[in-house]
């Protein structure tokens, strides 16, 4: 059936396409630099949406050279990213004190985190950032808009497409090489031909990496390697027939493959060497029905993930290597009512159905869940469109845990003529266990004295803001309080290689975030973000693992006249110390705080072609993320970019 669906998403809309007639070039791209779409599911105005949220451009992207989403979410207002030493390995995130595991990460409308990569590695690892042409970070409970992953919040990647494209082909090289024997590829083309566009991409990337734990034998380099291959093809198939005014039909496939070797903390005084190795691929098709000359919108929607995790004592060792099956299918409808000018509403309905398999030394298992739901969210724009309120709310049936009712309401005022806007947004979560954590060595955990079920996870929270531009929108900042509490909290317990699952009472996130952007003049540009975050566990009292209190980063980017085409930046960031528990053997450890610098410049030659290069930790700082592992040292980068 997947393999079926995966033909339909890339042959099916170009057959579509094929088969219309010629017509004239699109007319430009709607400017969506001020349009936030995560938020409330439907394009919106970035000063009417309630919830804390970050956008961050494809132009923003070249600019910082981001190689990988790590790159990509570094500066990110409550986003903590940390790694295990290598950039393209066991890469997670933190956002608000919600790990990786409670932030919904979707690709082009795909859920792109599931059953299978909860063992080892993640997707979004072998995810490079060349094809990416927007991202959103949307934080806070939004269970209600997304659904049980969502319970910290939402990065939604959207990769590059044609459709709003004004010519039949279009696109963008890069080469770039640089320090640990590291190589990057990619190339990007895009196009629109009438009513019909689309897009194909690739890349590549290989590095031999840094040693990740060089204070113990042997010293090794820890390298990764990764491809990414995507194809978009969609076409608007009819246009104001009877009460339809548009029909848009668009598929889409993206593969990622990705191995890594990693030195294990639990191995004692001795790199343990392993290997893992990842295969994922996802597919969407979609039909978008536009009718009633812009009151109705609708989507019907059925996407895909597979993924295939093999891990490894070592890359060539190991005559029983650990084996992890993941797919999962979503069949989504939604549909957009505008009645009346300052009113929409939200709603739809889907389905989603996990399926995880294992074959280990230890366990073999297989299991499936199905879960459904509901939703609907309403925002309307009150006081001569200074004010916009939000309510929602979603109901799920989960074959497993029942039924459950999730809601949020937030809200956005424009204090008029004084460049003021306060949000706020207060929700609530519900977070079922995956099939992982529910049957995972539940045999173990009932050896260890805990019952060997586990219950789901519910949260609340709100957070609280204020935005103030000045200097004739110059200036910008933005001042974001929050508080949230987590309770049935899920947690890994044991080794890795005999992980399981309990549940372990509440934790509570709460704290402030702050973000500044000042463009001093033609030339500076100068950006900040600060977070304050306490995330502890109630019970204990402890800070919570790989929650850095105090993070924050610095900005600067230079553009002088005098030099056309050339574009410099220096970024510092910094984080304070956090705690790591790498096996209940090791216990509890400190990780020290650190700050580090890099610089970049991009000088572009002519209308086609730029060369750039940038040092990563400038001053090489001896620093880690996790206990026992040291990341990347000084590195320097220089690549070529091509555009047509």
């Amino acid at each position: 059936m997947k393999r079926h669906l995966k033909s339909l998403c890339v042959v099916g809309a170009g057959a579509v396409a094929m088969a219309l007639p010629e017509g004239a070039l699109a007319q430009s791209a709607q400017d969506l630099g001020k349009m936030v779409i995560s938020a409330n599911r439907v394009e919106t105005d970035a000063n009417k949406v309630g919830s804390s949220v970050t956008v961050i451009t494809g132009e923003e992207l070249e600019k910082k050279q981001a190689a990988t989403l790590e790159d990509a979410l570094k500066d990110v207002p409550g986003l903590y990213v940390y790694t295990s030493g290598s950039g393209q390995y066991n890469t997670r995130f933190k956002l608000r004190g919600n790990d990786s595991g409670r932030v919904l990460v979707l690709i082009d409308g795909v859920k792109i985190d599931n059953q299978a990569s909860q063992m080892y590695d993640r997707p979004y690892n072998h995810l490079q950032a060349s094809d990416i042409e927007r991202i959103e970070v949307l934080r806070g409970n939004q269970s209600s808009l997304y659904g049980s992953d969502a319970i910290g919040g939402v990065i939604s990647v959207t990769t590059k497409s044609g459709k709003n494209s004004q010519k039949i082909l279009e696109g963008v090289a890069t080469a770039e090489v640089g320090s640990f024997v590291t190589r990057q590829t990619s190339m990007s083309a895009w196009g629109r031909y009438g009513d019909v566009y689309y897009k194909a991409s690739g890349a590549g990337m290989a590095t031999h990496g840094d040693d990740a734990r060089p204070d113990v034998s042997p010293d090794e380099e820890d390298g990764s390697r990764s491809v990414n291959y995507d194809v978009k093809v969609g076409a608007d198939a009819l246009k104001n027939v009877g009460v339809l005014d548009l029909l848009n039909v668009e598929g889409s496939y993206n593969t990622m493959r990705g191995d890594a070797e990693y030195d294990s903390v639990s191995s004692g005084s001795t790199d343990g060497e392993g290997f893992v190795s990842q295969d994922t691929d996802t597919a969407r098709f979609q039909v978008k029905a536009n009718m009633f000359d812009g009151v109705l919108d609708n989507t019907f929607a059925v996407s895909s993930m597979d993924a295939y995790v093999v891990a490894r004592s070592t890359r060539n060792g190991s005559a029983n290597p650990s084996r992890y099956w993941g797919d999962l299918t979503k069949y989504e409808y939604q549909g957009v009512l505008r009645p009346l000018d300052g009113h929409s509403f939200v709603f739809g309905a889907d389905q989603e159905r996990d399926h995880f398999r294992t074959a280990t030394s230890t366990a073999h298992q297989n299991a499936a869940l199905v879960n459904s739901s509901v939703f609907g969210d309403y925002a309307v724009d009150l006081l001569d469109d200074s004010l916009t309120l939000t309510f929602g709310g979603r109901e799920y049936f989960h074959d497993t845990f029942g039924e459950n009712t999730t809601y949020r309401t937030t809200a956005s005022y424009r204090i008029p003529d004084s460049g003021t806007r306060l949000h706020a947004s207060y929700g609530t979560g519900f977070k079922a266990p995956t099939l992982v954590q529910a049957l995972y060595n539940r045999e173990t955990a009932e050896a260890a004295g805990y019952s060997g079920t586990v219950d789901p996870e519910k949260s609340r929270g709100y957070d609280v803001g204020v935005e103030q531009s000045l200097l004739n929108d110059r200036l910008v900042v933005d001042l974001t309080a929050f508080n949230n509490r987590l309770t049935n909290q899920i947690e890994a317990k044991g080794a890795a290689s005999n992980r399981y699952y309990v549940n372990i009472g509440s934790t509570r996130n709460m704290g402030f975030e702050t973000s500044a952007s000042y463009e001093i003049d033609a030339e500076w540009d100068v950006s900040g973000t600060y977070t304050f975050t306490q995330s502890r566990d109630n019970a204990t009292g402890l800070q919570t693992d790989q929650s850095p209190p105090h993070q924050g980063s610095v900005r600067v980017s230079y553009e002088p006249h005098d030099v056309e085409g050339l574009s410099t930046w220096a970024r510092m960031n910094v984080a304070g110390r956090s705690f790591d528990t790498p096996s209940t053997a090791i216990g509890r450890r400190a990780v020290s705080g650190y700050a580090t610098f890099d610089l970049g410049a991009d000088y572009q030659i002519d209308k086609t072609f730029s060369v750039y290069g940038r040092v990563e930790n400038l001053l090489d700082k001896d620093y880690g993320q996790m206990y026992g592992y040291t990341n990347n040292g000084f590195g320097a980068y220089t690549g070529l970019r091509a555009k047509f």
